[in-house]
C-alpha cells in the first residue's frame, strides 16, 4: 500500500525529494499513458513512482483538443474567460458528435442548436483529461524555469566570488549558489485541478486512504468540505517523521505503516494523538510534514464532492479494505536545487 498523490500530475525532483523523506514510494494519477515527462520516467525507473491510469484510450482525440485548445489561445490571447469560455463550447461541442471534430466546436461558438440533455460521465471525463495534460506540460515547464533561473543565480555568485572576493548575501556558502525556493505552481488553478483529478481518480480508485500534497490550498479546501477534520499534535508528529529505529522494524523513512493505521483505528484512540483542526487553523501552512485525519470519510465520498456531476459508477478492487478514515498529508516543496545536475538546455 502507498500514499496517492494529489491533485498535482507533475512530480517534480522537489516533490519527489521532498516526499522521499517519509515515503518509499508514492502512486501518480496520470491522464494518459506512455507520456510521462523525462524526469518523472526515471523516478518511475527507481521505483519510487508507481504509475496509475484510471482511464486510457482515445488519445487521438485528446491530442485533437490539446491542438484546438492551443490554436483558441493564440486566437484570443489575453481575452478574459477564455478558460471558461473554451471549456463550456467544447463540452457542449462533444455532446453532439462523437469524433469531436473542429466543426462542432465552431457551431456551438456561433450560437447553433444546443442539445437539451446534459452532459454524460463519458462528456467530462475527456476535458478533464486534456486539462491534466495541459496542467502537466505547465508544471513540467514552470520547474524547468525555475531551475534555470537558480542554475544562473549560482553562476552570477561564483562569478561575483572570483571578481570581487566578495559572497554574494543571498549564497548559501563558499562556492554553492542560492537554491530557489518551490516555485508554487501547484497551487495555481487548484480547484479546477482539484475537480479534474478526482474525476479521473474516481474511475479506478486506487485502494489506499492515504492522500499526499504539496498544496496548502488543497488541504484547506478538502478538510473544509468535512463535518470534523483532526490534526497530528506537534509532538506526535515529530515521532511520525523520525520514528526510533529498531532491528526489523520499517524504515524511519516510511510512515506509511502508522498513517495506514491511523486510517483505520477507533476514533477514540486517534483523539489522543490529534486536535480538532478548522481550514484556517496555522498547520494547514506550518513548515510541515502535516498530516489529518478525516473522521468516518471514504477515500471516494471524500473527493465526490468536487465534482461537477456524480460519476455513473465507481469501480472498487475487490481486494480493496474498508477504512474508516481518511489521511491527508500535506509535504512542503524542497527547494529547487541551482544546478540540477546539468547545464540549462538550449531550448
Amino acid at each position: 500500500m502507498k500514499p496517492i498523490y494529489f491533485p498535482t500530475t507533475y512530480v517534480s525532483p522537489s516533490a519527489a525529494a521532498a516526499m522521499r523523506a517519509l515515503f518509499p514510494s508514492v502512486v501518480t494519477c496520470q491522464p494518459c499513458a506512455g507520456r510521462l515527462p523525462p524526469d518523472m520516467r526515471t523516478l518511475q525507473e527507481s521505483g519510487f513512482l508507481d504509475v496509475l491510469t484510471p482511464v486510457a484510450g482515445d488519445e487521438q482525440r485528446l491530442d485533437d483538443m490539446v491542438r484546438e485548445f492551443r490554436q483558441w489561445g493564440r486566437r484570443h490571447a489575453g481575452g478574459a474567460g477564455l478558460h471558461a469560455a473554451f471549456w463550456r463550447q467544447r463540452l457542449q461541442a462533444d455532446s453532439l458528435a462523437e469524433d469531436g471534430s473542429s466543426s462542432q466546436l465552431v457551431s456551438q461558438i456561433k450560437s447553433r442548436w444546443i442539445p437539451a440533455r446534459g452532459p454524460t460521465e463519458s462528456d467530462r471525463l475527456m476535458p478533464a483529461r486534456v486539462f491534466l495534460h495541459l496542467a502537466q506540460e505547465f508544471d513540467r515547464q514552470s520547474y524547468e524555469v525555475q531551475r534555470d533561473l537558480a542554475w544562473h543565480e549560482k553562476l552570477s555568485a561564483e562569478l561575483r566570488l572570483a571578481l570581487t572576493g566578495e559572497h554574494d548575501p543571498s549564497a548559501g556558502g563558499r562556492n554553492q549558489g542560492p537554491a530557489c525556493g518551490p516555485a508554487g505552481h501547484e497551487d495555481h488553478l487548484w480547484e479546477s485541478r482539484l475537480a479534474a483529478w478526482a474525476r479521473l481518480f474516481l474511475c479506478q480508485p486506487y485502494p489506499s486512504p492515504v492522500f499526499v500534497t504539496s498544496s496548502a490550498a488543497v488541504v484547506e479546501h478538502v478538510i473544509a468540505s468535512v463535518p470534523r477534520a483532526l490534526r497530528l499534535l506537534p509532538a506526535a508528529l515529530v515521532m511520525l517523521a523520525h520514528p526510533p529505529v529498531a532491528v526489523g522494524h520499517p524504515s524511519p523513512h516510511d510512515v506509511m505503516p502508522r498513517l495506514a493505521e491511523f486510517a483505520a483505528s477507533p476514533l477514540s484512540l486517534l483523539e489522543k494523538q490529534f486536535v480538532t483542526d478548522t481550514p484556517d487553523a496555522p498547520g494547514a501552512r506550518g513548515a510541515g510534514p502535516d498530516v489529518f485525519v478525516l473522521p468516518e470519510a471514504d477515500p471516494t465520498q471524500v473527493f465526490a464532492r468536487f465534482l461537477t456531476g456524480v460519476p455513473d459508477e465507481c469501480q472498487r478492487r475487490p481486494d480493496e479494505r474498508p477504512w474508516r478514515h481518511t489521511v491527508l498529508v500535506r509535504v512542503p516543496l524542497a527547494p529547487v536545487p541551482g544546478d540540477g545536475g546539468t547545464r540549462p538546455r538550449a531550448d
